[in-house]
């Protein structure tokens, strides 16, 4: 494997685009935003990553670069003939399934300046999730230069991520410059701040409830998030999801800032739905979102905020119970405060129903946009700064 260097607190600046002075006629290795919900039908459900790539995609046309677009779908059996086909809308494209050991070689070499080539889903090859080097260095070889426009997985020690941009020249694009120039933001934040964390990934969530109980003036929690802090308060949780094992939330419990929900809605073994305070759960009740006095809370805070940040859905919305996390996307989106979202949950729950504009800013990334937040860096941002 190539050797990664522990990961440090972001100083420097990430090379951007704008720092390489001649793309024309050069092969640009794009590891891209591709992990995109697919339907059965093979259709696109949600194109906003998609979209957010396009702008790096057409610099790079527009400056005579010859892009090789990389990317992943999170299982090794899918294909991203999909976003081939969406892209293809856009701009000519030539989609690539067999690329190994320089199978693209010819391909690649022909290509004209402007062009754009797409290969097949990298994981498709263990060597991507492994950061294999041989792995590493065949993908290099087809390029000049690295830029990676895929924040989303920036978070991965992937050979694509960090292994690429280890052998090439390196830049970010314009998307990823934004994600990392925005959420850099919230580290030093303007007051009132209001954090609001959801979802059911506890175990890389916890660590920012902490910190940002020191940063925010009020931390709202949801999901199983919330589940776990009511349990560790002592209060009954029925059948609700929790996390696996047992941790010391004693931290966050005697913070101020952080603010438990005091109802939340509830389904019985029998199907029933009712709303409940949080003492009233049943041995055979399942918490799936928060109640509207919880809610009202979260949005009259959002109303007198500078700053709102939000990741994770409040509920559990694969069962339909998106309610809750309706209602604060409206009240944000009304609100005067600047808005943060991410979560790729979060974003799909929102964007069915309301546009991406309606916010100050959603980032294309879920756990990247967590684990940047808790260490103030990523693998992928210190390959680029080592490039």
């Amino acid at each position: 494997m190539i050797s990664i260097v522990k990961p440090q607190k972001m100083t420097n600046k990430l090379p951007e685009l704008d720092d390489c002075s001649d793309w024309s006629g050069k092969k640009v290795f794009v590891r891209g935003s591709l992990n995109v919900p697919v339907a059965a039908d093979g259709s696109i459900t949600n194109d906003y990553r998609l979209q957010k790539l396009l702008p790096t995609i057409n610099h790079l046309r527009n400056q005579g670069g010859r892009t090789i677009l990389a990317g992943h779908m999170s299982d090794t059996n899918q294909t991203l003939k999909p976003v081939a086909d969406y892209l293809e809308k856009h701009f000519p494209l030539t989609f690539i399934r067999d690329y190994a050991a320089g199978a693209a070689r010819e391909v690649t070499d022909e290509m004209e300046d402007g062009a754009v080539v797409l290969l097949e889903n990298l994981r498709q090859y263990p060597g991507e999730t492994a950061n294999a080097e041989d792995f590493a260095r065949m993908l290099a070889d087809y390029a000049d230069i690295y830029v990676n426009e895929s924040f989303d997985a920036a978070h991965r020690a992937h050979a694509s991520i960090v292994g690429v941009p280890a052998l090439l020249p390196a830049y970010a694009g314009l998307r990823f410059s934004e994600e990392v120039e925005t959420l850099a933001e919230v580290l030093n934040p303007e007051h009132p701040f209001t954090f609001i964390l959801g979802g059911a990934k506890f175990s890389t969530k916890l660590p920012l409830v902490e910190k940002f109980a020191a940063l925010a003036d009020d931390v709202f929690v949801g999901g199983v998030l919330a589940n776990a802090y009511l349990a560790a308060a002592g209060r009954p949780m029925g059948r609700s999801r929790l996390p696996e094992k047992s941790y010391d939330l004693s931290a966050g419990l005697a913070s101020d800032a952080l603010q438990l929900p005091s109802d939340v809605v509830c389904e019985s073994a029998t199907g029933e739905v009712a709303t409940k305070s949080v003492s009233e759960v049943a041995s055979t009740d399942t918490i799936v979102d928060l109640g509207p006095v919880s809610v009202a809370r979260m949005t009259a805070a959002v109303k007198t905020s500078t700053l709102v940040v939000w990741n994770g859905p409040l509920g559990w919305y694969e069962k339909g119970f998106s309610a809750g996390t309706d209602k604060l996307a409206s009240a944000i989106a009304a609100a005067p405060a600047r808005s943060i979202l991410g979560g790729g949950d979060t974003a799909a729950v929102i964007l069915d129903d309301m546009a991406a504009e309606d916010f100050d800013f959603v980032s294309t990334a879920g756990g990247a946009m967590v684990e940047y937040l808790a260490n103030e860096t990523l693998p992928g941002i210190e390959s680029l700064l080592r490039s």
